[in-house]
């Protein structure tokens, strides 16, 4: 569901996103965007390049585009039947993206939430230069989203709590021992959901967004992000689906995927996580996003194959978070070179001028 923390009602730009789908409901003054109808779109593939920059790798896809796909997206009795297809919006700018492997949590948070005032700054930037009535508008300019991006992320381990387990429900000290010992760092996140683990091995991607020029609504972003994920499930010949807790899974007991999102003014962070070849026991130590009696599973696991990694996986993740959201995807080496290397520097040294 969607909720705002009674301490932070303040903030009616902010929205924070819980696991639960059937209580979805938007508290928010200013944040008013509807969905659009559905069109065709058009799939991209992508082949694995590698850099390395110290401790960090980071990778990049080259990419081409395919012919026309249709994605047919299972669901249950409770799924979002109501937001269209994909988005229409053909206009809309190629969406550079990164890929950041053995990034602690607390660098990515804040690599994020830089990203997301430099989305912010820029558009009240782009709308203070918006052309005059009689001023003709550029009819090759793209519609929006020429400074959205997604993060690709493999973190090292760590438990990391959402935003309705602070205050009165925050995780005590010394089960923080208990889960820190166990080799993972724990981090309370901006995020919306309960606790859950993020480490080597899982596919986690942070799309920075702006909704406003998309005219999409949280609860359709986030029915997206979840359609995504099933189509790159699919890739695999894993047959996924949704049920009425947010996320995406095998079936209503073996989840495969978590969803957890932070919207600041339109704007996106945070986003999703896909179990690849992740070590699962980390989640037997705690209950996993609030829910009890459930279990967590891996296309590894579901496939009893084990080299399906991260970097195998994202190529068909490309695929289908492209096609989904009706946007071109191109390395940000090649898109936004500059960004790139801040970024990178950023991620390794822990400054930098966004």
């Amino acid at each position: 569901m969607l909720s705002t923390a009674s301490h932070q009602r303040s903030l009616p730009h902010h929205l924070y996103l819980t696991t639960k789908r059937s209580n979805l409901v938007a508290r928010t003054l200013s944040l008013q965007t509807s969905p659009v109808q559905a069109s065709p779109v058009q799939a991209s593939v992508h082949c694995l390049q590698h850099k390395q920059r110290n401790n960090y790798d980071i990778r990049t896809f080259a990419t081409y585009n395919s012919n026309q796909t249709n994605i047919s997206t299972p669901t249950s009795e409770q799924g979002l039947a109501a937001c269209p297809t994909t988005i229409e919006r053909p206009r809309l700018s190629p969406l550079p993206y990164i890929y950041l492997r053995n990034l602690p949590y607390n660098r990515s948070s804040d690599l994020q939430q830089r990203l997301v005032d430099r989305q912010i700054r820029l558009r009240k930037e782009r709308e203070a230069r918006i052309p005059l009535q009689n001023e003709p508008k550029s009819s090759t300019a793209p519609e929006g989203g020429s400074n959205d991006l997604i993060l690709l992320v493999e973190h090292t381990p760590t438990y990391t709590n959402g935003r309705r387990n602070r205050g009165a429900h925050a995780v005590g000290d010394k089960e923080v021992e208990r889960l820190t010992a166990l080799g993972a760092t724990y981090v309370e996140s901006l995020r919306g959901g309960e606790i859950t683990f993020h480490g080597p091995g899982q596919l986690v991607a942070y799309p920075i967004l702006d909704l406003k020029p998309i005219q999409l609504s949280v609860r359709c972003y986030v029915s997206y992000l979840e359609k995504a994920i099933i189509a790159t499930c699919a890739e695999w010949n894993v047959k996924a689906i949704t049920t009425e807790n947010t996320g995406v899974w095998i079936n209503d007991q073996k989840k495969i995927a978590a969803i957890g999102v932070h919207v600041q003014r339109y704007v996106t962070s945070h986003g999703l996580a896909l179990n690849c070849n992740t070590n699962l026991d980390y989640f037997k130590e705690i209950v996993a996003c609030g829910l009890v009696g459930k279990e967590t599973t891996s296309l590894s696991r579901e496939l009893n194959d084990p080299s399906i990694d991260v970097q195998k996986v994202i190529p068909t993740f490309l695929k289908g978070f492209g096609a989904t959201f009706n946007r071109e995807l191109v390395p940000m080496s090649e898109a936004n070179p500059e960004l790139e290397k801040i970024i990178q520097d950023y991620v390794e040294f822990g400054y930098g001028n966004l």
